[in-house]
């Protein structure tokens, strides 16, 4: 989280309640269990709440994850958490506040550690009229003593008024409290937390004022120029397109020359089995849903398919508030402790990296990955990523693993993104590495270090395609991101209005991403050194400005063709010979990449869709002009991608 909002926050915190921040510093820790603890636990819950049985197996299985056995009771859903908490209460003489209760938490230490602390630790915290404990991995004999101190503090601070007291309460419980309590500041840090920390790298004002002059004055320009000499001023602005156009066309021949040799990315298969259920940290999981009940099963099915002690397990399940339908879906389902349903508050902009930053402000994990409500991540991705951050050093903030469609072959157009997406993330990121270049994030299957994605302010709410400006961030901050092996299939869109929407959406936030980061273009290149900067021209810019220039080199292209020879005029020769230079080799260089990535994931019949690849190009085109119009009359508009699932594809 960044600085500027903790200050803010704690500034909150203090003013609401200032005594009993001084009173919590007083508070003595909380004891730590051991084998007397674990006796007393089973003399308490077996029988009344846990088979005798069912007990001793978890025992060894928690032992084997270095965890308490009651938090992993609750944890792999074995134990009710509410009936466990209110029985402890019972034996050590103390209150208990249930869910039907009214919890009144106030301030009094950082209350977001304990929105990220996890079901093995215990927590005591402020609420009206004494405070609150979340009992975890305690005998009964420990909890006493601890509450006896407590209450000693307590009435020594308030001798001349009623006893405060001292309660116990779960952690869903007390989550609840918070989250109502402090609903406004995690809202508003969701929406602000980036701008909070650096405006310049927040979408949210759109163009700089110099960028807004630079574009006034270009307009006119290019209406003088036109009014002028229209065909040295066409010629130059092919020359202005071409220059990306080139860039990218560049970068991608680069790939194929470099026959794909990084392309096979990182691969941990091979060390996986060194990894031990004890040493695994835990790992948050976001997924942001909207509209998307009938995805929540799939979702559901393939996290737990995981390959990953559950109980490590942080997901969190981002919906938004007037989502009714998909909340409904996701509670129906009674989903075990390691799954959290985390309602997002309504406000604007309503987009995927709002709730995303909604929900990292409750990660518990030293880990973060994100996955789409279609995903179909390869189970052993978490530890694959695991080990790769592990053979590095501490500046890998980012591990993206590769995607593809699990209906790549449904018709024209998925086969067209699978042709796609096999160039992209079987050949062009994993080469980047290669190139020195900045790595754009995919939307999904994202791994962070989560104290670096929290440090660099999380995702830009306003940004559409915020994966990608991400990516730019953290490198410009000193980090860098590698592509992992392991796969994540997705559902390709197969009808041409969802991938006209979905298309526009991405170019969209690319436009956003190259307008940010060239605010301020010579710090850029200060950070970046000439040839990287010239690698985000060539990654960012690149893909912009060529989907808007294609059109225009075809239609010089068609202009000329009924004459059957070459111009005689030199402007226009110029401009036929640039336009003719850059369609075929841009044409040539894109097939051949795509049959490259085609050719590493061994996939077969699509000789068709290579050779029509132009025709996909017009449809990009199409898209990056109405992006370039929403960029301007709707910048944060968020077009909803559906989806039908995996079983449709399956039938």
């Amino acid at each position: 989280m960044s600085r500027g909002l903790d200050d803010n926050f704690e500034t909150t915190c203090s003013s609401l309640q200032p005594s009993s921040l001084s009173l919590m510093t007083q508070l003595p820790e909380l004891p730590r269990s051991s084998v007397v603890d674990v006796e007393e636990l089973r003399l308490l819950i077996c029988d009344d709440l846990v088979a005798s049985d069912v007990f001793e197996k978890a025992l060894v299985r928690a032992s084997d994850l270095g965890l308490p056995v009651d938090g992993y009771l609750v944890q792999k859903g074995l134990m009710d958490e509410a009936a466990y908490v209110q029985l402890l209460a019972q034996a050590v003489g103390v209150d208990y506040i249930g869910l039907d209760e009214a919890l009144v938490v106030r301030p009094g230490w950082d209350e977001r550690e304990f929105l990220k602390a996890t079901s093995f630790t215990s927590k005591v915290f402020n609420i009206q009229n004494g405070v609150a404990i979340t009992p975890w991995g305690l005998g009964v004999s420990a909890l006493k003593a601890y509450v006896g101190q407590v209450q000693k503090l307590l009435i020594g601070k308030a001798p001349a008024a009623s006893a405060p007291r001292v309660t116990f309460v779960s952690k869903l419980v007390a989550r609840h409290a918070f989250k109502d309590f402090y609903k406004d500041q995690l809202i508003a840090h969701a929406r602000d937390g980036l701008s909070n920390l650096s405006a310049l790298e927040c979408a949210r004002d759109g163009l700089s004022w110099w960028q807004k002059l630079g574009l006034i004055a270009g307009l006119a320009g290019l209406v003088y120029g036109l009014m002028h000499t229209p065909s040295a001023m066409i010629l130059g602005l092919s020359f202005f397109f071409s220059m990306f156009f080139f860039l990218l066309i560049s970068l991608r021949v680069g790939t194929c020359l470099l026959q794909a040799k990084s392309a096979l990315g990182f691969s941990a298969t091979q060390d996986l089995s060194l990894l031990a259920d004890r040493d695994l940290p835990v790992y948050t999981i976001l997924v942001p849903l909207f509209k998307e009940a009938h995805m929540v099963p799939q979702i559901v099915q393939a996290l737990r398919a995981l390959d990953y002690p559950e109980v490590k397990l942080d997901i969190k399940l981002l919906l938004e508030e007037g989502d009714l339908p998909t909340i409904a879906a996701a509670l129906d389902m009674k989903l075990p402790a390691f799954f959290d349903v985390l309602i997002v508050p309504s406000c604007q902009p309503q987009t995927k990296p709002k709730a995303l930053n909604y929900g990292l402000q409750f990660a518990k994990g030293e880990y973060v990955v994100i996955y789409d409500a279609e995903d179909l991540p390869e189970p052993s991705q978490l530890k694959q990523a695991l080990v790769l951050f592990a053979q590095n050093n501490e500046h890998l903030a980012c591990v993206q693993a590769k995607l593809n469609f699990y209906n790549g072959r449904q018709n024209w157009l998925t086969k067209q993104f699978c042709v796609e997406y096999c160039s992209l993330f079987d050949g062009v990121l994993p080469s980047l590495k290669a190139f020195g270049f900045p790595l754009p994030l995919g939307g999904t299957s994202n791994h962070f270090r989560a104290d670096v994605l929290v440090g660099v302010g999380g995702w830009d709410p306003y940004n559409v395609t915020e994966d990608a400006d991400l990516g730019m961030r953290l490198y410009r901050r000193g980090f860098y991101a590698r592509v992992l092996s392991s796969t994540t299939y997705e559902e390709a869109c197969s009808g041409l209005k969802n991938w006209f929407m979905q298309r526009t959406r991405w170019l969209k936030g690319w436009m956003q991403t190259y307008m940010v980061h060239m605010r301020t273009p010579f710090k850029l290149l200060r950070e970046l050194g000439l040839w990287k900067f010239i690698g985000f021209q060539a990654i960012i810019g690149g893909p912009i400005f060529s989907c808007l220039a294609h059109p225009v080199f075809l239609a010089i292209l068609f202009w000329q063709m009924p004459f059957a020879e070459l111009p005689n005029n030199f402007w226009v020769l110029g401009l036929w010979v640039l336009s003719l230079f850059n369609l075929s080799i841009g044409y040539l260089a894109t097939m051949w990449l795509g049959v490259i990535g085609l050719r590493l994931r061994n996939l077969g019949g699509f000789l068709f869709s290579i050779v029509t690849i132009p025709l996909y190009w017009i449809l990009i085109s199409l898209a990056a002009y109405r992006a370039l119009f929403q960029f301007i009359y709707a910048p944060f508009h968020w077009e909803k991608t559906h989806h039908t699932g995996q079983q449709t594809h399956q039938k």
